[in-house]
């Protein structure tokens, strides 16, 4: 028993509702619990397709970047303009996947 809800609420669905229910939990990515109770309690679900290969891909690319900003600081290359501006643009990217992601309402 989950101690910080101890109270259970059962519902009943026919075939239908409850497939559908079902497919909506599964795309959520959240718990059934989860899902029903930001559901009822009008929580906003964000769903992002493809989030975890855009994140991954970002990863790649802010690695690529630092490797590139070290180059630059240690006198092996000379683009420090182009690289101060992608780092800011990276920096906006990441905050506004942060924003997506963590939005509660």
């Amino acid at each position: 028993m989950n101690r910080s809800r101890p109270k259970q609420i059962v519902i009943r669905a026919n075939q239908k509702e409850f497939e559908r229910i079902k497919g909506r939990v599964e795309k959520s990515k959240l718990t059934q619990n989860e899902y029903l109770l930001r559901s009822v309690l009008d929580k906003e679900i964000i769903v992002i397709e493809g989030m975890k290969d855009l994140t991954i891909e970002l990863k790649r690319i802010g690695n690529n970047l630092n490797q590139l900003t070290r180059a630059v600081h240690e006198g092996k290359a000379n683009c420090s303009k182009e690289l101060s501006e992608i780092n800011e643009e990276m920096k906006e990217v990441w905050q506004l996947l942060r924003s997506l992601t963590q939005r509660r309402v």
